[in-house]
């Protein structure tokens, strides 16, 4: 029997309903008494390490919780489940994929759509999903959730899971389809670009202090038509602007308010501007071609969530070549 660590965060996963308003129940283990109940086949001991629902997460929590992680003692357990809130769900997966990976153990982030008292909620076959993959795998950091009106639990890499849409609510993968699935109680692989092996030895673990501290921000700049850059501030502590690009990895470049007004106010305060991002062809359209001779920096093809938790780790390991470790590989990040 495996002997599992699960710690809590808060999320719907750990919440209750009161009056109408869902809130964080503080240490709620619910989810696991239910997964008990229901499945067992587990040893697996819960702590708590904070309390929240996910809308509030800050890249403060991150650090608490790798400070958190970093006091453990985990030698005897198998592996590690972390119970998080869906709506940041892809961000914190992203973020402890990069971080988490040279540990010797699995690591599983899970979610829930419902509270788990709530008949229809997915919470305790996630943490079952969990449980499996820890049973499957030697080392790696994944992320499985059952979506609305699948038959089974998706398993992703931490550092490709997107975020969920707002219709169906459905978390997808940044390379097109998830790495596995937990269908009838069995680890099924999917066709997918790395094998199981693969996944477990290709990793470049990230050196990380006893107590992170992320010194400085990111700033996230998502583009739509007609907006106006020139609005968009740039504080003293923003270390990097991320720019999502178009689907085609293109930015507007025309005009007093363009993307390439903002490239040029980063350049004067000596802050890199990033590109998300570049597929495998060698064709870019004249607008990404123009920032780019103006400075702009191009990622490879990686999702944003992976791409801004990097550059958050950046600013932990405190990179003098910001560039560099970006286009380093560390665990899967790149398709």
């Amino acid at each position: 029997m495996k002997k599992i660590l699960m710690i809590t965060t808060g999320g719907t996963i750990g919440s209750s309903i009161e009056r109408g308003v869902i809130s964080a129940r503080k240490g709620s283990c619910l989810a696991l008494s239910l997964y008990l109940e229901r499945y067992g086949g587990a040893e697996i001991e819960a702590v708590s390490a904070m309390d929240i629902l996910s809308e509030e997460l800050t890249t403060g929590h991150w650090e608490r919780l790798l400070t958190f992680i970093g006091g453990l003692d985990l030698n005897g357990y198998d592996g590690l489940i972390i119970t998080h809130g869906s709506d940041t769900l892809s961000y914190t997966s992203a973020f402890l994929g990069l971080c988490l990976c040279g540990l010797e153990i699995p690591v599983v982030i899970t979610a829930a759509d419902r509270v788990p008292d709530d008949p229809e909620s997915n919470a305790a076959e996630n943490i079952r999903a969990a449980v499996l993959v820890i049973e499957g795998f030697r080392r790696g950091v994944f992320t499985v959730y059952k979506n609305p009106k699948d038959t089974f639990c998706s398993v992703y890499l931490a550092t490709r899971v997107c975020e969920a849409d707002r219709v169906s609510g459905s978390f997808s993968s940044f390379d097109g389809a998830p790495f596995a699935k937990i269908s009838d109680g069995r680890l099924v692989e999917e066709d997918f670009s790395l094998s199981r092996e693969e996944i477990e030895t290709h990793t470049c673990p990230v050196s990380l202090p006893k107590a992170p501290l992320i010194k400085g921000s990111i700033l996230m700049v998502h583009p739509y038509p007609s907006e106006d850059h020139s609005s968009i501030v740039l504080k003293k502590n923003t270390k990097a602007v991320l720019y999502i690009t178009y689907h085609s990895s293109s930015a507007s470049t025309q005009g007093k308010s363009s993307a390439l007004t903002l490239l040029k106010r980063c350049r004067k305060k000596d802050i890199p501007f990033f590109l998300c991002s570049f597929g495998s062809t060698s064709l870019i359209y004249k607008s990404s071609d123009t920032l780019i001779k103006n400075g702009a920096l191009p990622l490879r093809h990686i999702s944003k969530e992976a791409a801004y938790a990097k550059l958050i780790l950046s600013l932990i390991t405190g990179e003098s070549d910001t560039f560099s470790f970006m286009n380093k590989e560390i665990f899967c990040e790149f398709i």
